[in-house]
């Protein structure tokens, strides 16, 4: 049983209207819809991270993911997936709620209480890798407490900023009561995957339908000569350094 989790982030038609415009990773409110449209069509059900491995071998699920609690992830996507009867995963980054651009403790509220999940993309969005033990801590622990504090109930799902962790990252997240971690690798899942390397399909606005579908889909093709683009990027970030290589990497992602 394959199962994909797809990450998003903001949708925005066009810079300055409902969140934080990103040339790579704002897709537009027409192509979420589409997407939405195609899920639903073809029977497949939103299920959330922590549902994976305890799903009926023949289910055809689908976990759909957004980071960093961009406005547009309460004022597009809510009705979107309210309108297919589908579910969402919003992974917050605390140290932006409230500001310009991101949701507001109420709108974080009303995603839950429309049955969506909302976990942790820690506090400041650093890249955990690069951080002291104490500082990585600091992250995990601050967003898990703000997160529970403005929803009432336990936060237990992380995803790693930028994709970057890490053994001793997973140790400390463990240790801190989260239950499953996404990362930004890319491929699909399944019944047994490990909860806290689970893998995702980053949904860019240069993506079209039909790598869409064949992504979900699982097909081998369009995995294999993304992976290979992804190898290219992993050795640019290694080369680089993270701060380097987020200056670069817009021209290779798409």
């Amino acid at each position: 049983m394959n199962i994909p989790v797809l990450m998003y982030h903001g949708i925005h038609d066009v810079p300055g209207r409902d969140g934080c415009f990103d040339a790579v990773y704002s897709i537009t409110c027409n192509q979420f819809e589409q997407q939405m449209q195609w899920l639903a069509d073809n029977g497949y059900n939103t299920v959330t991270c922590a549902e994976i491995t305890d799903l009926p071998p023949n289910e055809k699920a689908v976990v759909i993911t957004f980071d960093d609690g961009d406005l547009s992830n309460y004022t597009v996507s809510l009705p979107v997936l309210q309108k297919f009867g589908m579910t969402a995963e919003y992974f917050i980054t605390t140290d932006w709620i409230d500001t310009e651009h991101y949701m507001s403790p109420a709108q974080l509220r009303a995603l839950d209480e429309a049955g969506m999940s909302l976990q942790s993309h820690a506090v400041t969005h650093r890249y955990l890798n690069d951080l002291s033990d104490e500082e990585i801590l600091e992250e995990l622990r601050g967003s898990k407490k703000l997160l529970e504090q403005i929803l009432g109930k336990q936060v237990t799902g992380l995803a790693l900023p930028g994709g970057r962790g890490g053994d001793k990252v997973v140790r400390m997240a463990r240790e801190q009561g989260y239950l499953y971690l996404c990362n930004s690798e890319l491929g699909i899942n399944t019944g047994k995957s490990d909860p806290f390397a689970l893998k995702r399909i980053a949904v860019t606005r240069q993506m079209g339908m039909e790598s869409f579908k064949r992504l979900v889909a699982g097909n081998r093709w369009e995995f294999g000569r993304r992976v290979i683009r992804q190898r290219v990027l992993d050795s640019m970030k290694m080369f680089l350094g993270n701060r380097l290589y987020e200056k670069v990497r817009s021209g290779f992602l798409g």
